[in-house]
């Protein structure tokens, strides 16, 4: 439930233990049992990757130019922050006149390269979310929107060329586990150009020829130019992608491969669901709203001491829960109410606070009992949560041996 623009942290947060911590206005949440982020310099730079098959000269770039508006990195908040986190923080630029900036991913010089840690070196990444991914936001360059490079045809280099003018615009987002971080804690983004991603399969060097060089646009070998530009976006090797084509249609996915981790039945999703301890837990309190918390033989205890109005002003949270579209799932836990009480379960988007797979209101009594929920995932979302909301009722709850299952 969003309010305002409250949003919650997660899995690698900051956080000391909840009893410990201020309850003031500016706190929404703290995670149990996992140290504080510190906040991130950051870093990026761009390549093209030829990787190393058989094929892996078979097509040589020279020219790949495309002009970065924005750096964008997407978090998870508990406190108060002054912008949409559906749409990101911005990292750079820090002066819109700085942007757009073309880079020449086929150009790896040093003096590139000093343009890059000039524009990107001194960025810091705040510490008051949880980082999920960091995004790259790109478009054609105007000037001279197009790839060249070279086929090999009959033994022969052939030079192409390859029209942009398919794509308006596109973001690539890398999560961060894509991300190389320093022992220091720097983040440094690699933003790579796989040529084998998108050429592989495709049969090029049958290409027709425009006197001695091959292009690839609406006019010439339209049906491959379809096949690469529909493949373009998806050959930096990230790990989310957001597509705006020149003909208006816009598409959003994940990496196949990606989506494929995911993809398995009987896998239980909640990291720390037999409460261990605190870690993975989020407990929110806003709006009017305080519990206290505890763990203690697999029991998460939270005792709601100020219920607020809402029954969001106090929430108990586990993110990054993945959703494939279409794919059923269930969710089982076990709890109890010191008093009975109506509770809303839901599973919903940390950003947009959307409702993703199901929201059910569900009365805890003063005894254990467990609970089943058989829901489909209505998008996909590798970083949906899981809340319990507790607000509203002044009582002591309690939970233990939580999953969350693909049963499909």
């Amino acid at each position: 439930m969003r309010f305002g623009r409250f949003s919650i942290g997660a899995l690698l947060l900051y956080a000391f233990i909840l009893m410990a911590c201020s309850t003031s206005s500016d706190h929404a949440g703290i995670e149990i049992g996992n140290p504080e982020i510190q906040a991130h310099s950051f870093s990026a730079h761009f390549f093209v990757d030829y990787g190393s098959g058989e094929n892996a000269d078979s097509v040589q770039l020279d020219g790949l130019h495309l002009a970065l508006s924005k750096l964008s990195a997407y978090s998870s908040y508990y406190i108060y922050v002054s912008f949409d986190a559906e749409d990101g923080l911005t990292l750079w630029p820090d002066v819109s006149s700085d942007a757009p900036m073309t880079i020449a991913f086929t150009e790896d010089s040093l003096s590139e390269e000093e343009n890059w840690l000039s524009a990107f070196g001194d960025i810091s990444i705040d510490d008051e979310g949880l980082l999920k991914e960091i995004g790259a936001h790109f478009a054609p360059v105007a000037a001279d929107p197009q790839v060249t490079g070279s086929i090999q045809m009959a033994d022969v280099a052939v030079p192409f060329t390859f029209s942009l003018s398919g794509l308006d615009s596109f973001e690539v987002r890398y999560m961060q586990d894509q991300l190389d971080t320093a022992e220091n804690g720097a983040i440094s983004l690699t933003v790579r150009f796989s040529v084998p991603d998108w050429v592989d399969g495709l049969s090029l060097s049958t290409a027709a020829l425009d006197g001695d060089t091959v292009r690839f646009d609406a006019l010439h070998n339209a049906a491959l130019w379809d096949s690469l530009t529909t493949r373009f976006v998806k050959s930096f090797s990230a790990s989310h992608y957001v597509v705006n084509y020149a003909d208006g249609a816009a598409e959003e996915d994940y990496a196949e491969d990606l989506l494929a981790q995911y993809d398995v039945i009987d896998s239980n999703w909640v990291s720390n669901g037999t409460f261990e301890n605190g870690e993975g837990w989020i407990v929110v309190r806003q709006l009017g709203g305080y519990a206290d918390t505890s763990v203690l033989n697999n029991i998460m205890t939270v005792n709601v001491t100020y219920p607020g109005p809402y029954s969001y002003s106090v929430q108990l949270i586990h993110e990054d829960i993945p959703l494939l579209k279409d794919r059923k799932y269930k969710l089982v836990f076990t709890a109890y109410a010191q008093d009975s009480a109506n509770v809303t379960v839901r599973i919903g988007s940390y950003s947009t606070y959307n409702t993703e797979a199901f929201q059910e209101h569900v009365t805890l009594e003063p005894v254990w009992r467990s609970y089943e929920f058989e829901y489909t995932a209505l998008v996909d979302d590798l970083f949906a949560r899981l809340e319990f909301n507790v607000g509203k009722n002044q009582t002591k709850y309690q939970f233990k041996d939580v999953k969350i299952y693909r049963i499909d």
